[in-house]
This record gives structure tokens, sequence and C-alpha cells, in this order.
């Protein structure tokens, strides 16, 4: 089968001359209006489009048969003393390493919350309980959904915007404390 293959001839001509045809669909092709490359209206819906049904999603995924508990508020007094990080149940994934980075930013945190102004505080104590309350409703959709990619990556958005709270109460102590 080679042989046959290799008595074949190495060039051949073509039958007529090409180049004028190719040369004239490439001045066609030049001479036509360009589209353009992107369209803003189309993404834009695009975009809405997907982050509607992303909400729904989410929001079927967390609804539970059982009616919705309050979130408790811890009281507006806290001290330093009394501060408690978020706790995260058995179904987070959080590894021992990202708790223990948490902890040691957590007592950081702890110093600077004394200094707090009042009303900033309280501020901070309600977005913890509210972050607290997200990450127990989180968890118990796990246990029900435990290979839900979207309920880990919620649950770890939770763990960092406790980590972004605990340290931007660390780094901007002078904007954010009381003034003597």
């Amino acid at each position: 089968m080679l042989a046959k293959a290799a008595q074949l001839p190495k060039d051949v001509a073509p039958s007529r001359d090409l180049w004028p045809g190719i040369a004239a669909r490439l001045g066609e092709a030049q001479g036509a209006p360009a589209k353009p490359a992107f369209r803003w209206p189309l993404a834009l819906a695009a975009a809405l489009a997907v982050a509607s049904v992303s909400a729904l999603l989410t929001w079927s995924l967390l609804q539970d048969s059982q009616p919705a508990q309050p979130a408790v508020v811890a009281d507006v007094g806290t001290t330093a003393g009394e501060f408690v990080p978020v706790s995260y149940g058995p179904n987070s994934g959080l590894s021992a390493e990202e708790l223990a980075v948490r902890d040691d930013l957590a007592a950081q945190f702890r110093g600077a919350f004394e200094d707090l102004r009042p009303e900033t505080r309280e501020a901070v104590v309600k977005n913890l309980a509210v972050m607290q309350a997200a990450a127990d409703e989180i968890d118990a959709a796990l246990a029900k959904h435990p290979a839900s990619g979207m309920l880990k990556g919620m649950l770890f958005g939770t763990y960092k915007q406790e980590m972004q709270l605990y340290s931007t109460v660390v780094t901007a102590r002078d904007g954010l404390t009381r003034r003597t």
C-alpha cells in the first residue's frame, strides 16, 4: 500500500488558475461592514437571567417545610470576654487550618472589639448574629444535600464575610474606635 502511495506524483498542478477567484473573495470580505464583536444589551440580559435563576434556585433549596426561626441577636452590651465567633456545624467542610486562622484573627478582634464605639459594637454583634443564622441554615441544608457545591460555596462565603468583619475591625481601629 505504501509502495503505491510512493508512486503518486509529488506535485499536481491545478487544471486552472485559482488565484483570481481567491483574490476576488478576499476583496469582498474586506469591503463588507464589520459586525460588532460584543453586544452589551445581550450580555446584560444574559447576566440578569443567570442571576435571577441563581437566586430562585438558592431560595428553593433553602426553603424548609418547617417555619423559619428568627435569628437571635446577641445583647448589645456584649463585651470582648463574651464575644463568641460564628460556629460552623458538622457539615461545613471547613478545615482545621481554616478554623485555626479564624481563631487567631478572632483573638486579635477581641482586643479591638472592646474599644469600638457602642453603635459600632452593636452593628458588629448584629452582623455576627446574621452570619451565625446563615451558617446554621446552610449547615442544615447541607445535611439534606451534602454534595451541593453551591451550598458549600455559600457556607465558605459566610466564613469569608466573618473573616472580613474581623479583619476590618482589627485593621481599621483608628477610624472605628471611640474618640477620647
